[in-house]
């Protein structure tokens, strides 16, 4: 997917919402499609691959957004999804969502550039999660488990909470990419983290507590 911008697939039962979404995507350059409001339609559309990856909104009227997003990845052979939520509540849906290893996560009031940058970021295989979502996915989490990480583990998965995939990583620190998969299995045990998403989350709080 590198080298041109990537086809979205919006979820999104509120249609005036998916519509001014597909507007704004089409404005930057980006292929957008609106699934129609049907949870069975819109597991086919994500497992078609016609799209480089997909937009969910999780509070679907119509089938969960979070049971959905699980359903697809799962399957293993849908496009990468980028969950979408307007809660930071710890215990809410974005904490759930990050437990599903949905490599991206934004909110309903995340900036154009923050969803532009989201969206580019998980079609090219990179993660990505809105930094002002990051202390809601993170919790809970005692500070210290980060101090527990190697400086290599450290640098990776900073590199991984910048949105920089596997691949980049390996190349940016001159390492195998099985290496740096290592490093990322092992910092996510560290920090008893769920999913790398969870654990990139909580090594971007860290470093915004640090600054």
């Amino acid at each position: 997917m590198e080298g041109h911008e990537p086809a979205v697939l919006i979820i999104d039962d509120r249609l005036a919402v998916a519509r001014g979404t597909q507007l704004l995507l089409r404005d930057a350059g980006l292929a957008a499609t609106v699934c129609p409001d049907n949870p069975d339609q819109a597991l086919a559309k994500l497992r078609k691959g016609d799209h480089d990856v997909a937009l969910v909104e999780l509070r679907r009227r119509a089938g969960n957004g979070v049971a959905l997003a699980r359903e697809a990845l799962q399957a293993g052979d849908a496009v990468p999804v980028v969950l979408c939520t307007a809660s930071t509540a710890p215990r809410g849906p974005l904490l759930a969502a990050s437990r599903l290893g949905a490599p991206g996560l934004v909110l309903t009031s995340s900036s154009e550039a923050t969803l532009l940058g989201a969206l580019r970021t998980v079609a090219n295989g990179g993660t990505f999660v809105d930094p002002e979502a990051a202390a809601a996915v993170a919790q809970p989490w005692p500070g210290d488990r980060v101090a527990r990480l190697s400086p290599r583990e450290w640098e990776v998965m900073g590199l991984l909470a910048d949105g920089y995939a596997g691949p980049e990583i390996a190349e940016q620190l001159f390492l195998s990419l099985e290496t740096v998969r290592t490093h990322i299995r092992n910092a996510a045990g560290k920090l008893e983290a769920r999913t790398r998403v969870q654990a990139a989350a909580m090594v971007a709080c860290a470093r915004e507590e640090a600054r």
